[in-house]
């Protein structure tokens, strides 16, 4: 105040207060910049984030993908190795896993008692060469630290290798290594000892050390009389684990060596049996049901193979079975799953096929050599009917019973019977020459409506057609001549651009009153 009231003090407009804008308004002044500054830098930023972002998901899914595709192709290999190599690596794995976790935790159990120990025996002989050292570093008297000292080098303290005692100057006075007395340690070792009022341990790559400094307290204060260190040698205080490790690692090689050995004659037996039902496999696709796996295991292979066996046995026997049983009826079976009596009304074309004055011949000659002569025509025509489409429905003594259906029936049945008697006169021609027995054949052919089913009781049945197409297909068969093949009008009529034919008369059929018309089908004969 008494500033403003002095007449000489300086009124001008610089030197008065200032005036104008308040603090709120000084403050939005000092801020609208920053605000401008902060909202051209968000986008920017924000920007950066989001490029930021997308780039580390980016990186995420690469790793991840790349990571499935690491693990999908390890998995791939490994379910492509034989059973025998699958076997080896997951026994040496599992013995590698549990030996390496057991050593571990054992070595570093020891590790930790070894340390324990060690560290225990070091403070003990740092402190005891302390009380030791204290009043002879005192009176300057080094003689008696130095016998002590020595004593140590007849009691074959492991892994010491350091031992020494060093005065208030970081001079070595007494050492477990006579020439090494009189040296000076390093200024940082020495402050590193003074300032350990017990004992410490510094561990290095190599070794562990303890340290203590000796002094005497005097009237409350602190008097560094010097210092003492033992050392001790890492690798050699450690030598009994790396020892234990390496009887570890040539006790896992021998074990895992061993293992290996017994799993792989045991998988050669376990894949030699699992080969062997493959093979057996393989035939019994080839058609081979002759197959037997033979094997004394009692385990789940030898269950397989006995299983195997047995199902071989079971299909083997069906299939006999099936030789029994027209095709139509194996074909009903399969579609229905059970057999049942009925039958429906179907379009189809009968053929009947039979040997002419089969009695006659046979009289003259031995019954199994009539069965082979027999059978030799049968299987001839049967062949042929079934390369045609055709089934055998049964064999009626020394005739077939055979059902054409589809689309090309008439024409594959025709196509059939001409190539049945063409076939039957080639080989009655050798058969001639050879003096054997000839047969000769005829062969009638109806189409029409039937009724295919299963016919009979629910105890026995048998799937077949029945009705007049039926049985006039068998009449036909029955009044054509050794060669011949006998077919109705309709038949004749859709053949009309394939085969010849001619008319056979008008034949009386049992059961109709007026007579049916039959037509001879032509078929060209190599002479």
């Amino acid at each position: 105040m008494q500033a403003l009231s002095n007449p000489n003090a300086d009124t001008t407009p610089e030197h008065q207060p200032p005036t104008g804008k308040s603090g709120k308004e000084m403050l939005e002044v000092v801020l609208s910049p920053l605000r401008s500054l902060i909202s051209a830098i968000a986008p920017a930023y924000k920007n950066a984030s989001g490029t930021a972002g997308v780039r580390l998901n980016r990186w995420r899914k690469r790793t991840k993908d790349r990571a499935r595709w690491i693990l999908a192709g390890f998995i791939d290999f490994f379910l492509r190795l034989k059973i025998r190599w699958k076997l080896i690596l997951l026994v040496s794995a599992s013995i590698i896993l549990v030996t390496s976790t057991i050593s571990t935790v054992a070595l570093n159990r020891q590790e930790i008692e070894m340390r324990r120990g060690t560290s225990e025996l070091g403070t003990a002989l740092v402190s005891s060469l302390a009380n030791v050292a204290k009043d002879n570093l005192l009176l300057e008297s080094y003689p008696p630290i130095q016998d002590y000292i020595s004593s140590y080098s007849f009691r074959g303290i492991t892994g010491l290798e350091l031992f020494f005692v060093m005065d208030r100057n970081g001079r070595v006075v007494a050492h477990l290594v006579a020439d090494s007395i009189n040296t000076i340690v390093p200024a940082e070792e020495w402050d590193l000892v003074a300032s350990a009022d017990s004992a410490i341990l510094i561990e290095t790559p190599d070794q562990l050390r303890f340290v203590r400094s000796v002094y005497v307290i005097n009237e409350g204060k602190k008097f560094i009389l010097g210092g003492c260190s033992a050392t001790f040698s890492k690798a050699v205080i450690l030598a009994p684990i790396e020892d234990m490790k390496q009887r570890i690692l040539w006790t896992s090689f021998i074990v895992s060596l061993a293992a290996i050995s017994i799993i792989y004659l045991i998988s050669t037996k376990i894949v030699a049996i699992i080969i062997v039902l493959s093979e057996a496999a393989r035939k019994v696709g080839t058609g081979d049901l002759k197959v037997n796996v033979v094997t004394n295991m009692k385990d789940e292979l030898g269950a397989l193979a006995r299983e195997f066996n047995l199902m071989v046995i079971q299909i083997r026997e069906k299939t006999q079975m099936q030789k029994f049983v027209s095709r139509a009826a194996v074909k009903m079976l399969s579609e229905e799953k059970e057999a049942k009596l009925g039958g429906t009304r179907r379009v189809v074309t009968a053929m009947f096929t039979d040997i002419r004055n089969f009695t006659a011949v046979s009289e003259n000659q031995w019954p199994e050599e009539v069965v082979v002569t027999l059978n030799l025509y049968l299987d001839l025509q049967t062949k042929i009917i079934h390369d045609h489409g055709g089934v055998v429905d049964k064999f009626i003594g020394d005739g077939i019973m055979s059902i054409f259906t589809g689309n090309d029936m008439v024409k594959n049945s025709a196509e059939a019977a001409v190539i049945i008697q063409q076939k039957v006169i080639e080989m009655n021609k050798e058969r001639r020459k050879q003096k054997e027995i000839v047969l000769e054949i005829g062969i009638g052919v109806a189409t029409g409506v039937a009724v295919m089913g299963s016919i009979g009781s629910s105890d026995r049945m048998d799937y077949t057609a029945i009705g007049d197409t039926i049985n006039l297909a068998a009449r036909l068969c029955g009044v054509a001549g050794p060669n011949e093949i006998l077919a109705t009008e309709n038949v004749v009529t859709r053949l009309a651009n394939t085969y010849e034919s001619r008319s056979a008369g008008k034949i009386p059929i049992k059961g109709k009153q007026e007579k049916v018309a039959a037509y001879q089908i032509v078929y060209p004969v190599e002479t």
